[in-house]
């Protein structure tokens, strides 16, 4: 009984020994080497661009208010119209302007008319009320000048001179108070013109137009609708350059200038890209996300793009960046960190790597490589620093060669 159950033992050790040789879940090495295929690592120099995302924006973006109050009389321009700038957008009922208009122009005329000459050219000495106050002056001065002469020859009484000398103070203040009417009636008139100019500019506003050359994005009231100043009616964009604003890390603040040249793609157009320069760069980082803020101004002719996208932009600071370009599969992420396998005589020597950025089946990576190390592109999950491996000759080694020169991106 005891024999049994120790051979049945050492049968059960003798299984486990051999099933152990092979991959364990648990992550065990291999018992030999790695089948893998190689592919050979090509260097480029690329130029450096920073990325960065954003919503496209109009390049000018205006809320048209009304300047007066009045009914909406007619919507000339709705949304998705192209307009030029001064085109008409609505119609408000000008009935009422037009009646008060008119009655400004007619209290115009009325103070014109006692004026008897036109605002801008009256002077007050010249209207009829002062001439004639001027002339009884003038006349009050002879009399008393005669007055003083016939008292000095004692032919006349002083109260007579007194008299004389009453009517010249008179005359005097008659004439200041006909300068000081002719004054306030021109005045009054050149008020009236300002009320009749000002009603007339109310007439015309009427015609709520466009201020910019652009397209009306939103139509914002309907026929019928009582306006009141200062309600908007109508967005109006400019889809021709558009705007993209976004961040950029601190990191980046020596080399982000105005003036750098942007490429912007978008999910919604692929295939697609807009061609622009950097026009604007925040003196300001925030201090919450460590980033700041620049602008760029992007040419869109066929107006095939949208405010409103969301778009990924890169800016060509004008560096340059050593990067290899490997096949994709030959990137793994161990613990966060990406690293590549190059054979080296039947081993396998981890490298840990940057990806700059993907293009078409290839990853372009910058780290400890050199033009022509032979990457292993197969069987990587099962592979450790060291770790022996047998490449597969059979299809003899890929390559990753150089495909169209894209930008390499600094990231965020």
């Amino acid at each position: 009984m005891r024999h049994a159950l120790f051979l049945a033992l050492l049968l059960v050790a003798t299984v486990s020994c051999k099933g152990g040789g092979g991959d364990a879940p648990g992550g065990g090495k291999p018992s030999g080497p790695v089948v893998v295929r190689v592919a050979v690592a090509h260097a480029e120099t690329l130029p450096t661009a920073l990325e960065f995302t954003g919503t496209l924006s109009g390049g000018e973006e205006v809320t048209v208010s009304a300047e007066v109050e009045a009914a909406v009389a007619e919507i000339v321009a709705d949304m998705g119209d192209r307009v030029a700038a001064g085109d008409p957008l609505v119609r408000l009922n000008v009935e009422d302007l037009r009646l008060r208009a008119e009655q400004a122009e007619a209290e115009f005329q009325q103070a014109h008319a006692r004026l008897g000459t036109e605002p801008g050219r009256f002077a007050p000495e010249r209207a009829a009320a002062v001439r004639r106050a001027q002339a009884d002056l003038e006349e009050a001065r002879r009399e008393l000048t005669r007055g003083e002469e016939l008292r000095r020859r004692e032919v006349s009484a002083p109260a007579d001179l007194e008299s004389l000398r009453t009517r010249v103070t008179m005359a005097e203040a008659a004439l200041q108070s006909a300068l000081e009417e002719a004054r306030a009636a021109a005045a009054t008139a050149n008020a009236r013109r300002a009320a009749a100019d000002l009603a007339r500019k109310r007439l015309r506003d009427a015609v709520i137009r466009a201020p910019i050359a652009g397209a009306v994005s939103r139509r914002l009231v309907s026929p019928g609708e009582y306006v009141k100043i200062g309600q908007a009616v109508a967005r109006v964009v400019v889809t021709d350059p558009l705007k993209l604003q976004g961040e950029v890390p601190e990191r980046h603040a020596g080399v982000v200038k105005a003036g750098l040249p942007v490429t912007v793609t978008s999910e919604a157009l692929q295939g697609q890209a807009l061609s622009g320069t950097l026009t604007r760069v925040s003196p300001e980082v925030s201090v919450s996300s460590r980033t700041f803020t620049v602008e760029a101004r992007l040419s869109d002719p066929e107006g095939r793009w949208k405010p409103g996208m969301f778009a990924r932009a890169s800016i060509s600071v004008g560096t340059t960046e050593a990067v290899f370009a490997v096949p994709e599969t030959a990137v793994v992420n161990q613990a966060g960190v990406a690293k590549v396998f190059v054979e080296q005589e039947a081993k396998a020597s981890a490298r840990e790597v940057r990806l700059v950025r993907k293009r078409g089946s290839d990853a372009l990576v910058t780290g400890p490589l050199k033009d022509g190390d032979r990457v292993i592109v197969s069987g990587v999950a099962r592979l450790f620093d060291g770790a022996d491996v047998k490449v597969d000759t059979g299809a003899g080694p890929a390559s990753a060669g150089p495909g169209t020169t894209a930008p390499a991106s600094a990231g965020q």
